[in-house]
């Protein structure tokens, strides 16, 4: 995925807080999604999951409340979508997700959680 001016979108908002944040050396998950959307809070609730088990920080952004021309500058066309950013040079752009692909996502990106809760 081409973004049309990296150092225009990566160099502010969202990612500039990210990027100056304590959580930087995690992934930034960005959810769009919509209410109208019938598949996104499917999605949320994947993504809830996961944020028990794997380290991320986690946004989202509905796609048609949100002040953020984001969307537009990822060309985010299908929902519900994630946006996974490490890094200026490292970012993917997954769309019309479904199943256990939010799952599968976090997996591939992000590391797990230590979890002590579990019987041994």
């Amino acid at each position: 995925m081409e973004v049309p001016d990296p150092v225009a979108v990566f160099g502010s908002g969202l990612f500039r807080e990210h990027t100056d944040s304590a959580g930087a050396a995690m992934p930034l998950v960005i959810q769009f999604g919509s209410e109208q959307c019938a598949l996104c809070p499917q999605a949320t609730l994947d993504l809830d999951g996961a944020s028990k088990t794997h380290h991320f920080v986690w946004k989202y952004i509905d796609v048609f409340r949100s002040e953020h021309d984001l969307a537009e500058e990822l060309n985010v066309t299908a929902l519900p979508a994630l946006f996974v950013f490490h890094d200026a040079h490292r970012y993917t752009l997954y769309q019309k997700l479904r199943g256990t692909d939010v799952a599968e996502i976090i997996k591939e990106h992000c590391i797990p959680r230590l979890v002590l809760d579990d019987e041994f």
